[in-house]
């Protein structure tokens, strides 16, 4: 019998331990999983007011139908001045503060989300400063782009489906107006470069021009250079006919007297054949005003000039057709996929997402602050 004491004795002390440890797992599980998950039921379940999410997807395209901002065009992107830049800007725009301002200003945003019917968290208060309101803008729109498609995607977040659908609706407007202001001013900004090359070259022509009326009244020759030619086709010609009338002569002294009439006469003629042959050519070499050669020196830089300028002007004019056509073809406009959407049930909070992420985050802190407290009671006895 007293052997048989101590044995229950230790049996009766093994249970009430184990009994010990049970409750106190137990009451850890209560406290540290099990309220938590209670009351983030509660939470989600009870107090937090549903939030409604509005999705849009829209792409930028050009005249000639060409998605912009696909693999070739974020690669084109690099370069100032293409067109795919175009969806990046417009992504950084939906994030800037002033599409913050224009909801402000134009659709009351504040008031849409510092709502009473909102719970105390979610909600905008109503004297929160700007850079507070703009991150809490951030929280609730979202914009993603698709890089292999070119698609961006519009995700934004209201207390009611009607407020998100009106949301989505005025930055998707106020995006493709920026679009439109960019494409627009891109465009004009080519034609008036264009068009300015185009009047610098037709006043240079004009003047050019001007400046050869001047010339032509001053010297009564509308075209030295024709002059020129038609005064060495006559004096060609006129060496034609002194070279014939030579050797008329020639042959004549062979078989006439000197004083013979044939022979007078075929002298008179060579002397004003070489006479006449002497007056075109002074006209050519005269070196007084009054000379072709010096209607051609004083003529020559004009009409040269002339020239560049008749070229570059038609350069210029073909440059400003050009730019046209290409300005109307790289036209850029804002397509809509799909959407505003109008929610008819709501997003936010997933309930049980939010309750398993609780469930999940107490059973780890468990988990971790248990083996802490091991750890230091096992250097405290130690």
């Amino acid at each position: 019998m007293s052997t048989s004491l101590p044995t229950d004795t230790r049996v009766a002390t093994v249970k009430e331990l184990r009994k010990m440890r049970t409750r106190r797992i137990v009451t850890r599980l209560a406290l540290a999983v099990g309220l938590p998950t209670l009351l983030a039921a509660l939470w989600y379940g009870v107090f937090v007011t549903p939030r409604y999410q509005s999705v849009t997807t829209f792409t930028i395209q050009s005249a000639d139908g060409a998605p912009i901002g696909g693999a070739l065009q974020m690669l084109m992107s690099s370069v100032p001045g293409t067109a795919g830049r175009d969806v990046m800007l417009v992504q950084e725009y939906v994030r800037s503060r002033d599409m913050l301002r224009l909801l402000i200003a134009e659709h009351d945003y504040v008031a849409v989300y510092s709502t009473q019917d909102a719970d105390f968290v979610s909600r905008l208060g109503s004297d929160d400063g700007f850079e507070a309101i703009y991150e809490y803008y951030l929280e609730h729109v979202s914009i993603d782009h698709d890089s292999a498609s070119g698609v961006l995607t519009l995700r934004v977040q209201a207390f009611d489906n009607a407020a998100a659908h009106a949301i989505g609706q005025a930055i998707l407007n106020a995006s493709e107006q920026m679009v439109n202001r960019l494409s627009e001013a891109a465009r004009t900004d080519r034609i008036q470069l264009s068009q300015a090359e185009m009047e610098r070259a037709e006043t240079r022509l004009s003047a050019a021009r001007q400046q050869l009326r001047q010339l032509q009244a001053e010297h009564g020759d509308l075209n030295p250079r024709a002059s020129a030619e038609a005064v060495l086709e006559i004096r060609s010609r006129i060496e034609g006919e002194l070279a014939i009338a030579r050797a008329d002569l020639s042959t004549l002294r062979a078989t006439s007297p000197r004083t013979s009439p044939e022979v007078t006469a075929a002298r008179r003629r060579v002397s004003a054949l070489q006479t006449q042959v002497d007056e075109q050519s002074a006209r050519l070499t005269s070196g007084d005003d009054e000379g072709i050669s010096s209607e051609l020196a004083a003529f020559e830089p004009v009409m040269i000039e002339k020239e560049f300028a008749q070229r570059a002007y038609e350069s210029a004019l073909t440059s400003l057709e050009l730019a046209r056509v290409d300005a109307s073809r790289q036209h850029r406009y804002l397509v809509r996929i799909s959407g505003p959407s109008r929610p008819d049930q709501p997003a936010f909070p997933n309930f049980w997402y939010s309750i398993l992420t609780v469930l999940v985050i107490s059973f780890s802190l468990l988990g971790v602050g248990t083996m802490l407290i091991a750890s230091v009671r096992e250097h405290a006895n130690v």
